[in-house]
């Protein structure tokens, strides 16, 4: 039942802790200030916040770890990172770097800043490429010489859409306002933000610059987006780009059971455990209730029920509001606009341990390779798209160049492509046999490509787990097994994603399925968002 037009009208009074109390059963009736459902990396980041400002919060959590998709495995001697390849914006001064200030965890991690970000394999070429700004934009410079002006005019728009970004970017009400206000007194940022606000990054780049080759090498990481450029927002690229060239590339050193995005959960953990909030595991979530018009609870498969005067959901969107709340509880207008958003890409990832050390095969000073067959960056997501494993780029990554995550002697290595949910009948998961036979046969193609960079490989794999788009969907339960929410597409980027309110009082979102993106710093951002917003309103 949705509340009536009178109460909603007069939200702020009831909104007061006294006269609350009195319309709720007094502060007692209350289990806790806040439950959030799911503890990926926006439940976790909420839950910290919350915890710091003496809030009582509980994390209730389906499966046996923290994390969700932030997280890592142990399979033998070896420890497997799920997700994180690195993490940008943790300069002095960047905006990870004091969201990871506000949620108590700075001096907790321990960041590696990586330089160069990664080296770009081509049929013709292989490159390093830096992570700073500047020697970026010289090696562009010096490989397209002829591209000079255009190259130079784009990292101009880059500059201005980072002032934007920067200020429109805070965590607050309060500081969200005055953003908005220093957006608008920067009227060239603004009109360069405003320029691009319905344009794919091949709309974008198509003002600066037309060399194939120059594009491909600039749009090498759209694979963090898990879309073509002539699909995703040009805008959302932008921002990427900056957070990564310009305010750093960074890796977290982990305590011998891995690091990476495990070790930022387990600070979050710290910080909610040492501040009073509570944590609870293998617990899957069945209902969250709603009574007039107000997420009052969370319900769960034992039929307990936890009382609450905020609930933040991080599970994703669709299931949130479909199946844990249910439709009935939601306009028209809203629901409309969720029916409408299509989830992104899944992915396919080949973890391996190997008995041989591959470290010298990397870039020093890294430990990404992203293997190109070509430089036409949309006939490579063709290839994807048609599930050409032969065709299809990845990215292969060593992570005992950055952790100590093997035996002495021993590596850690990932290869990690972008691949359909459908692809080859979905991928025969209801049929067990064919279904292994396939994911076999898949890695162990990935496996002969990347023997191109290491030789060898396939004669030294110990250990070898494989993730399809469906066991991705399993584990996490989002839809089509999305890596990142929503497809960044221009219609469902930025501010036309979901934001963390929603049209249920006391109900909020966070996750990659909500403002501002998906991708781990943009999740941690969305918790933090969701926890600065109800704190404004206790």
């Amino acid at each position: 039942m949705r509340r009536s037009p009178l109460r909603k009208a007069l939200k702020p009074v009831f909104n007061l802790p006294l006269i609350r109390g009195w319309t709720r059963g007094g502060a007692a009736a209350a289990d806790y200030d806040a439950v959030i459902v799911g503890s990926g990396g926006g439940g976790m980041a909420a839950g910290a916040r919350l915890s710091l400002e003496g809030r009582r919060v509980l994390v209730i959590e389906r499966n046996d770890k923290t994390g969700g998709y932030m997280t890592n495995f142990r399979k033998g001697d070896y420890f497997f990172e799920v997700s994180m390849h690195s993490l940008d914006g943790f300069n002095e001064g960047w905006f990870n770097r004091e969201m990871f200030r506000k949620l108590g965890i700075l001096h907790r991690v321990k960041p590696i800043r990586m330089d160069p970000m990664y080296r770009a394999v081509y049929p013709d070429e292989i490159l390093d490429v830096p992570a700073g700004a500047d020697p970026y934009m010289a090696l562009l410079k010096d490989k397209f010489p002829h591209e000079r002006e255009g190259i130079d005019r784009f990292f101009k728009a880059l500059d201005k859409i980072e002032i934007a970004t920067r200020c429109a970017m805070h965590f607050s009400s309060r500081e969200y306002a005055l953003g908005i206000f220093r957006t608008a007194m920067n009227v060239r940022a603004l009109a360069t933000f405003a320029r691009y606000w319905k344009s794919t990054l091949t709309e974008m780049l198509d003002e600066y610059v037309r060399d194939p080759g120059l594009i491909a090498m600039i749009t090498q990481l759209t694979g963090l987006l898990s879309d073509a450029p002539d699909k995703i927002s040009g805008l959302v690229f932008a921002a990427a780009l900056n957070q990564y060239h310009k305010g750093g590339y960074y890796y977290f050193e982990g305590d011998g059971e891995g690091g990476g995005s495990r070790a930022v959960i387990k600070a979050l953990e710290s910080v909610i455990r040492e501040n009073g909030g509570e944590i609870l595991l293998n617990t899957p979530v069945t209902r969250i209730l709603v009574e007039d018009g107000e997420a009052r609870a969370v319900e769960t498969e034992d039929g307990r029920q936890y009382s609450c005067r905020y609930v933040i959901s991080n599970a994703n969107a669709p299931d949130t509001i479909h199946r844990l709340v249910g439709r009935a509880h939601f306009p028209k207008r809203y629901l409309s606009k969720l029916d409408r958003m299509v989830p992104g890409l899944s992915c396919f990832v080949v973890y391996l341990g190997v008995d041989r050390d591959y470290r010298s095969f990397f870039p020093k000073g890294s430990h990404v390779i992203l293997q190109n067959v070509g430089w036409d960056t949309l006939e490579s997501y063709r290839y994807i798209r048609q599930g050409d494993v032969e065709r299809m780029p990845f990215a292969f990554l060593n992570f005992s160049c950055v952790d100590k995550v093997a035996p002495e002697g021993k590596n850690v290595l990932n290869i990690t492509t972008v691949m359909p949910y459908d692809w080859n009948n979905g991928w025969h998961y209801d049929d067990k046999d064919k279904y292994e036979a396939l994911k076999t046969e898949t890695a162990m193609t990935l496996v002969k490509r990347a023997e191109k960079i290491v030789p060898g490989l396939s004669e030294h794999i110990e250990v070898m787990e494989v993730m399809t788009p469906k066991s991705l969907e399993a584990y996490s339960l989002n839809p089509r097994g999305a890596i990142l929410g929503w497809d960044n597409t221009v219609e469902q980027s930025m501010m036309k994603r979901l934001p963390q309110e929603t049209a249920v009082d006391n109900l909020y979102l966070a996750g990659a399925w909500t403002f501002p993106a998906g991708g781990q710093s943009s999740v941690l951002i969305s918790g933090l968002v969701a926890a600065e917003k109800i704190l404004a309103r206790m």
